[in-house]
This record gives C-alpha cells, sequence and structure tokens, in this order.
C-alpha cells in the first residue's frame, strides 16, 4: 500500500486527496445546483432557512477528522505534512488573524451594500443556529483547520506552479462552490473570502492566521 500511495503521479494524489476531503460536498453540491437551477429555470429560491443542529455539527466534525486523518497520512507517505504546508501558531500570527477577520466583515458589508443598494437584490439564504454552544466551539475549530488546511494550503500546493493568478482563482472558486448550497451570496462572499485568504497565504505561506479568522467567522456566524 505505501509502495503505491509513494509511486503515484501528482495528479493522482491531489485527485485523491480531494476526493477523500470534499468528494462528499462535491457531490451534494453538484445535486442541489442541478435541482435548483437546471430543474428550477435557473433561479435560485428567493429566501431559504437552514435550521443547523448539534447532530448536523457533529457528524461534521467526525467526517473531517477522519478524512483529515486520511490524507495526512497520504501526504507523509508522500512527504508532505502540517508544517509543509505553513501550520505553525504564535501570538503574532494569532493577532493577523483576528485583522483578517476583521477584513472579511468589512468586504461581507460591502458585498451585502452592493447586493441590496446595486443589484437591488436580497439575501437569499438564512440560516437558524439550533446548536448548542459546546458544539459551536467544537465545530469551529475542528471546521476551520480541516477548510483552511486543504481548500487552501493544499490545493495551493498542489497548483502553485501555474503562478498566483490562477491558484488563488482556483482556491476561491472550490471554496466557493463548496458553498452553494448556501445559496449565489453564500457563493459570493465564500468566493471573495477565498480570494482574501489566497492573497494572504501566497504571500506569507501561513496558514494559522487563515484558521483563526475563520474559526471567528464561524463563531460570528453561529452565535449571533
Amino acid at each position: 500500500m505505501k509502495s503505491t500511495i509513494r509511486n503515484f503521479s501528482v495528479p493522482t494524489e491531489v485527485c485523491l486527496v480531494l476526493f477523500i476531503c470534499f468528494g462528499l460536498a462535491i457531490l451534494n453540491n453538484t445535486v442541489w445546483l442541478f435541482e435548483h437551477l437546471w430543474l428550477a429555470s435557473g433561479a435560485y429560491p428567493a429566501i431559504e432557512t437552514r435550521h443547523i443542529q448539534d447532530d448536523d455539527l457533529i457528524f461534521l466534525a467526525v467526517f473531517e477528522v477522519i478524512a483529515s486523518a486520511i490524507a495526512l497520512w497520504i501526504g507523509h507517505i508522500r512527504g508532505w505534512s502540517l508544517a509543509t504546508l505553513g501550520l505553525w501558531s504564535s501570538w503574532k500570527w494569532t493577532g493577523v488573524g483576528l485583522l483578517v477577520f476583521v477584513a472579511f466583515l468589512l468586504i461581507q458589508l460591502a458585498l451585502g451594500t452592493v447586493i441590496r443598494e446595486v443589484l437591488h437584490s436580497t439575501v437569499n439564504f438564512h440560516r437558524v443556529s439550533d446548536a448548542s454552544i459546546p458544539i459551536i466551539i467544537m465545530i469551529s475549530v475542528v471546521n476551520p483547520i480541516f477548510e483552511e488546511t486543504f481548500e487552501c494550503g493544499y490545493v495551493f500546493q498542489a497548483l502553485q506552479r501555474h503562478g498566483m493568478w490562477l491558484t488563488v482563482l482556483a482556491s476561491a472558486t472550490f471554496r466557493g462552490f463548496l458553498h452553494t448550497t448556501m445559496g449565489m451570496n453564500g457563493f459570493v462572499f465564500m468566493f471573495a473570502e477565498g480570494l482574501l485568504h489566497g492573497f494572504f497565504y501566497w504571500r506569507w505561506r501561513q496558514l494559522w492566521p487563515l484558521i483563526v479568522a475563520h474559526g471567528l467567522q464561524m463563531l460570528y456566524s453561529l452565535l449571533r
């Protein structure tokens, strides 16, 4: 098994890691898009409300821990690790993560204003959190580590030879696609987050500030 994994080509490794980490999400989002765009005359529903329960977040956390373990085991065999992707924590980078979080809030505010005032549209997704505080804290730790490690760090490692613009845009588009079940506004906001995180990561190659910013954003979203 290990010798087979060591002999994988780079494209095979990338496809395998992304399938393990995001295969279910890709399938779910593809089906959702087909149902809501092609079967619904090309339009998102006006407003979609989703209630988030403890069971949903526990399932997500367990899945992400298992997928991360498998992907990192493959990475260990292939010669890369979390350190390779730039995961080092420090108080300095924690503070930077807070600034990245504030920057994303401002971007969200600006995009929300454009959607509402310029495009004369409304937010078409409303998320109501019924989850308990301990579970919210738990998913706000697990999910940012998982998503930033693989949506940003790993995707950049796989595509960086193609240059900054293609890598950043591909990572941001992938992040947006993985959140399309949150509606068009979900795609737009997460694409914008992907651009912000992508340009930051390309410049400094540090995952920890992005994990901190992502965790704060999740806490803000699920607790308000």
